[in-house]
């Protein structure tokens, strides 16, 4: 309907329609919009403050972890010996562990052969164990070479902890052998058998090996046939295997060793006397390992006898191999198989790996470095201290402070009135009034001030937490170390107990933050203002209706008006020629 002008009238018709159309549209658009930005910027300002009560809510569902509370600390007065680490079951407290040995796991170094390329094996079938794993080499003219026989060595046992390599030395070259197995009795142990299917230019049966282990015992000054003990038991352990021996009383130096011997034919354990210039000693041999220890107990007997617990070693002095020999190129052991041995509080710990989980409940001890012989004589020892974790306890805490003085920023912020100037209407946050934030801001202040908890512990306040002029809450950082120092176990009640200060801040937001809560019903309710029925979309639809048909009226009417003074001013002209031309009729100059 542009540029319509009056036939009869000449007046311009779209303008008038146009503006008597604008006029009958504006006051509702402006309402419109007026609705229609109120709402937008309540949804925003809902979404904001939604989104600090979800910070909030995190805060407090990790303070309310009972978890939390039950976290221990570890720490170690010497990193270079051990670290630990504790478990909620750890109690806490100090420990004073000594480390005399680590575990290790086994090495050797098997007969050395011609280094030459030309060196070749004889067929037949290696096994090799490290404790109870083992694994299996058939040696035939396809690998009987040592560097054939290594690499089927490491393609068995890479996933056993079973590898080899090849040192050449003064002897020759030879295999060495290793395993990730600690612990006493996982020592490296070769079979072979031969075929003979293949010979070489060396036997197979060289690279057998059986580790064997030997251990001195305390001297006597005495001849071995005048020294006498009295009864008891020997107990030999070597390897895996214990063997208990029977003394009885008066028995002399060779006595025992001959008991020995008896008990341990078929066994891999025998007895000898070395003689030197400190006196006579029991030397122990076993072909059952790198392990060897005797522990005697006395039963008594004559009381001119040297009681049996004094075979027992020092403390000090344990089983030796030999090793490889770099000039008859002899087979031996680089590394024997061996248990960690330790001291908490005094008592004596073994432990296959240098990883301790049975020596104090609920601590991980990680040993990582045997202390010198100088500073177990001299009785120093490692503190292990084991404490409740205060540092997170402390940092969420703070979290839950500073979660919450967000919240009560944002409300402030959405409900507050600016004033701007005389006479100028004040400016104000869209949640002004808003009865949400009044009831979410009254449910946590409620809970906040509620006294429970033990005497002592029953509100923020006795843990250095109080609250400002502004509503935040601030922490008194010393009042609330001393409250974790001296009652830790009421401070945890107190947050997290059935009734704790988290439980009720959780269900008080967890009903404005829940699905079809508070925050949903307000949003949802919004949104329908926005867009759902009746809402603003709908209503702009409706007057854009109603004004379109106003116009077509309006159009209608003045249109029928403009004709209508058309028809009358061509009856006027109509008439006014019809009198001018009557007889008699003088027209007037």
């Amino acid at each position: 309907m542009a540029g319509i002008l009056g036939i009869g009238t000449g007046i311009d018709i779209d303008s008038i329609v146009t503006a008597l159309v604008n006029a009958e549209k504006a006051p509702k658009t402006q309402q419109l919009d007026r609705l229609e930005k109120a709402t937008t910027s309540r949804f925003s300002a809902l979404g904001t403050l939604k989104g600090s009560l979800s910070g909030l809510q995190t805060a407090i569902q990790n303070l309310n972890k009972p978890s939390l509370f039950s976290t221990r600390t570890a720490s170690s007065s010497s990193s270079a010996v051990l670290s630990a680490k504790a478990d909620p079951a750890a109690i806490a407290g100090k420990y004073s562990v000594q480390v005399q040995q680590l575990a290790t796991s086994s090495k050797v170094g098997l007969q050395s052969v011609p280094a030459d390329a030309s060196t070749t094996f004889s067929s037949g079938k290696m096994t090799i164990s490290a404790g109870s794993t083992s694994i299996e080499v058939d040696v035939s003219a396809t690998n009987n070479t040592l560097a054939g026989m290594r690499d089927s060595i490491n393609a068995a046992g890479k996933d056993k902890g079973i590898s080899a390599t090849i040192v050449t030395d003064a002897s020759g070259s030879r295999l060495v052998l290793s395993s990730t197995a600690t612990g006493a009795g996982n020592d490296i142990k070769v079979a072979v058998t031969e075929d003979g299917v293949t010979s070489g230019t060396v036997s197979l049966a060289s690279q057998a090996f059986q580790p064997s282990a030997s251990l001195k015992l305390p001297a006597f000054s005495g001849a071995p046939a005048s020294t006498l003990f009295q009864s008891g038991n020997l107990a030999i352990k070597a390897g895996t295997s214990t063997l208990n021996v029977a003394i009885s009383d008066g028995s002399s130096l060779e006595s025992v060793r001959d008991a020995i011997n008896a008990a341990g034919t078929g066994q891999g354990v025998s007895a000898s006397i070395e003689t030197d210039a400190a006196g006579s000693r029991l030397v122990l041999n076993s072909t059952n390992g790198t392990s060897l220890e005797l522990t005697a107990t006395a039963a008594g007997g004559t009381p001119t006898s040297n009681p049996l617990t004094s075979l027992n070693p020092a403390s000090d002095v344990s089983a030796t191999s030999s090793g490889p020999d770099s000039t008859s190129g002899a087979a031996g052991v680089i590394n024997k198989a061996q248990s960690a041995v330790l001291f908490v509080d005094g008592l004596k710990v073994v432990s296959a790996s240098n990883t301790v989980t049975s020596a104090i409940d609920g601590v991980t001890l990680n040993l990582a470095g045997a202390q010198s012989a100088s500073d177990l004589a001299a009785g120093k020892t490692v503190d292990v201290t084991i404490g409740v974790d205060k540092g997170s306890v402390k940092s969420n805490i703070q979290k839950f402070v500073d979660s919450y003085n967000s919240l009560m920023n944002t409300a402030a912020q959405q409900t507050a009135v600016v004033q701007v100037g005389e006479g100028s209407n004040p400016v104000t946050g869209a949640l002004v009034g808003d009865a949400t934030v009044r009831g979410l801001l009254s449910g946590l202040r409620n809970e906040l001030v509620k006294m429970t908890g033990e005497e002592g512990t029953r509100a923020l306040a006795d843990l250095g937490i109080t609250t400002q002029k502004d509503g935040t809450l601030k922490i008194d950082d010393a009042k609330l170390s001393s409250a974790l120092d001296t009652k830790f176990d009421q401070v945890a009640n107190y947050f997290t107990g059935d009734k704790g200060l988290m439980v009720r801040l959780d269900k008080n937001v967890g009903e404005y933050l829940k699905a079809g809560g508070v925050f949903d019903q307000r949003t949802k309710a919004l949104q329908s203002t926005l867009t759902g029925p009746g809402g603003i979309d709908e209503q702009r639809k409706a007057l854009d209706l109603r004004v379109s048909k106003i116009q077509e009226r309006l159009v209608a009417q003045y249109t029928a008006m403009d004709q209508l003074v058309s028809r009358l001013q061509k009856t006027s002209e109509s008439l006014s020629n019809q009198l001018a031309s009557l007889p008699g009729l003088v027209k007037k100059d």
